[in-house]
């Protein structure tokens, strides 16, 4: 895959339920697999500049262990106070066996 795609695991690394933390140019994302369907989003609560990664999965939504906001995989949205600021999520694909990020194109 062409510039400015980048594989960052393959898809059996990442078990349904389950995200990893990967960082690229110093800054890190979450690529989650949500049975099957795999998001990409910034690292950080957009509350309180604290990592998503010590949070936990629920379905299609990262929960913030600092003050237990939850954030939509798919769209970046708030869903609980205190956060009101969405968090970037950026394309993923699966081909040739891996999974591929574009850091470049960060949608809100």
């Amino acid at each position: 895959m062409d510039a400015p795609w980048i594989a960052v695991s393959t898809p059996e690394a990442i078990a349904p339920g389950k995200f990893i933390k990967v960082t690229l140019a110093q800054r890190a994302y979450l690529i989650a697999n949500v049975n099957g369907q795999f998001y990409a989003v910034e690292d950080n609560c957009s509350h309180e500049d604290y990592p998503l990664s010590f949070g936990c999965l629920d379905g299609a939504q990262i929960k913030c262990s600092l003050h237990g906001s939850r954030f939509s995989l798919e769209t970046g949205a708030p869903l609980d106070a205190p956060a009101e600021m969405p968090i970037c999520i950026y394309p993923v694909r699966i081909a040739e066996g891996q999974v591929w990020l574009d850091p470049t194109a960060m949608m809100q």
